[in-house]
């Protein structure tokens, strides 16, 4: 089994400059250098006190799918996670976890970061939760 660190939890908003906003001035986040993305906003944030652990706050694609669509043959499918609600996990052997969940047959989607070194795979757990594991 792939020995993993909790990374980030990502958050879709219709308007991220508001909640993040919110997170720095209710709860005393603060802000975090972030990707630039063509086409949608995000703001990356974390507490003082837990430096290792991010709140992603992404803009909510139009496109996709409802949030009230599940997972499976029905509902949305990996490769709109990207800018969905998901748990985000950092993974010593990425391929050797990537070869593990397509052993078990789970659906996935793998994309690359803009910076061409981040990797990352994204996946619905047996209840639907949304995850990643990126290297």
């Amino acid at each position: 089994m792939a020995t993993l660190q909790f990374n980030h939890i990502a958050r879709e908003t219709s308007d991220v400059v508001r909640l993040a906003g919110f997170y720095e001035a209710v709860l005393g986040f603060e802000r975090v250098p972030s990707p630039t993305y063509s086409g949608f906003q995000v703001a990356w944030l974390r507490l003082p006190k837990s430096p290792g652990v991010l709140l992603h706050l992404i803009e909510r694609d139009p496109a996709a799918a409802p949030e009230s669509v599940g997972p499976g043959a029905a509902g949305a499918p990996p490769s709109q996670l990207p800018r969905r609600h998901h748990l985000a996990f950092s993974v010593a052997d990425y391929n050797g976890f990537v070869t593990g969940l397509k052993a078990r047959g789970t659906e996935l989607f793998e994309k690359t970061q803009p910076d061409g070194r981040t990797r990352q795979v994204f996946f619905f757990d047996p209840d639907g939760n949304r995850c990643l594991p990126p290297l």
